[in-house]
This record gives structure tokens, sequence and C-alpha cells, in this order.
């Protein structure tokens, strides 16, 4: 008898450490929010300024490339000299690259700087879904942003709206 309470002890020790376990997980849509906040307007404007800047760059470059084609073309009708068509050949070749080095620069550039325009809003997004997570007894949040909450049995563990509601309101 002494065996069994003290394995039926056991089994309820066990099972209220398990409970005491149990995770409660949300998940948050980042992107969402980001699309919803009045912040992001202004970070898009931002790089939609730097954007147009490497913009007319590259669209100068562009038209350089074709003059310099244009130039070689009449250059070969008119019978110019392997060595005057070689200086063309080398001119060409060098605005390619800065053209294809100009669009690689742009790129990254915009990139850094959506990322650090971005850093702050999505440092609040964190501190506000952490805030709404604990209100509402979660202890772990997955970021659906990409979509890769797969399934859930309960749509009420996706507190995006939640956070949004938070983050408007505190502004």
């Amino acid at each position: 008898m002494k065996k069994i309470l003290l394995l039926v002890a056991i089994i309820s020790c066990g099972a209220h450490f398990a409970a005491a376990q149990t995770q409660k997980i949300a998940f948050v849509n980042t992107q969402l929010i980001i699309d919803t906040l009045p912040g992001k307007d202004t970070a898009e404007m931002k790089l939609a300024q730097i954007a147009q800047q490497y913009d007319e760059a590259i669209k100068g470059l562009q038209m350089e490339i074709q003059s310099k084609q244009k130039e070689y073309e009449t250059k070969v009708k008119s019978g110019a000299s392997q060595a005057q068509l070689e200086l063309l050949q080398k001119s060409y070749e060098r605005l390619v690259q800065e053209y294809q080095e100009t669009e690689q620069i742009g790129n990254r550039e915009i990139q850094a700087q959506r990322g650090n325009l971005l850093k702050p809003i999505v440092d609040e997004i964190k501190k506000a879904v952490g805030e709404v997570a604990a209100k509402k007894g979660y202890s772990s949040v997955i970021d659906n942003a990409t979509g890769m909450v797969i399934w859930t049995a309960n749509t009420n563990d996706d507190i995006t709206d939640a956070v949004i509601k938070y983050m408007l309101k505190i502004k």
C-alpha cells in the first residue's frame, strides 16, 4: 500500500511539474505591424530619396554606355584603326564596370539605411510585443512575418492586432 501511495504521489508531482513547465506560445506578424505604424512612411520617403539619387546616376551611365556603343559602331563603319577601336572598347568596359559598381553600392546603401531607419521601429515593436505577451500570459512569441506559422490550434494566439492597438495607443 505504501508503494502505491508513493507511486501516486510521484505521478501527481510529475504531472504538476509538467503542467507548470507548459509554455504558452503566441505569434505576431512584425511586418504587418511595421506597415501599420506612421514612422514607416518617413523611413520609406528617405529610402526613396536615396534610391532616386542612385537611379539618376545609373541612368546617366546607361546613356554614356549607349553613346559609346554608337561611337564604336560609327568608328567600325568608318574604318577606324584597331588601336582606336580598342580604346573605345576599354572605355566602354570601364563604363559598364562603373555602372555595375554603382548599382551594387546603391543596393548596399539602401539595405543599410533601411536597417538603420527601421531599427528604432523594430526596437519599439519588440518592447510592445514583450509587454502585450506578458499581459496575456505568453512565455514565447514567434514572428510570423514570413508566414512560417503553418498551423495553430488557437487563432487567439496571434497577438498582432493587440500589439498594433497597444503601439498606436502609446503614441
